[in-house]
């Protein structure tokens, strides 16, 4: 079964709670949404001044990770109900792009159009910069949230 993981809290993926999840971006930064192999998750953040935001989808590790913006929150929603039900169409309607990781370090190459990259000009509801974790970082906070 898929989760939403908000803060520190998990709750089953129905509209409601993906909606109240969505509503709930300014003020927590960043929601998940994932399977239950923690491999496959969808990430997401609010860009600040739109109803536009960030979504990170992993798909099994960092060969297959891939970014686009949702430029509405019912796209959004549309979106994450569709990977929690592993609705195979739920990538459809967006701009998807690969999102390569340095093997050495385990940091993201921002290219300049994406949302937390400086160039970008964006900014991210929640956060004061771009976020420079390393995949292992990732994965190291992931592990402690459901605690």
């Amino acid at each position: 079964m898929a989760s939403v993981v908000l803060g520190d809290g998990v709750v089953v993926p129905t509209r409601e709670a993906v909606e109240w999840a969505v509503g709930g971006l300014p003020y927590v930064g960043s929601l998940l949404v994932e399977l239950e192999d923690g491999d496959w998750y969808v990430q997401v953040v609010k860009i600040a001044g739109a109803d536009h935001y960030l979504m990170e989808h992993r798909a099994g590790g960092a060969a297959r990770h891939v970014w686009a913006v949702a430029h509405s929150r019912e796209e959004l929603i549309r979106a994450l109900l569709g990977f929690a039900q592993r609705d195979e169409t739920w990538m459809t309607g967006f701009t998807w792009e690969v999102l390569e990781f340095d093997e050495t370090t385990g940091y993201a190459s921002l290219p300049p159009r994406h949302p937390m990259s400086p160039e970008s000009g964006l900014t991210i509801e929640g956060f004061e910069s771009p976020n420079p974790l390393s995949d292992k970082e990732h994965e190291d906070l992931r592990g402690n949230w459901g605690e």
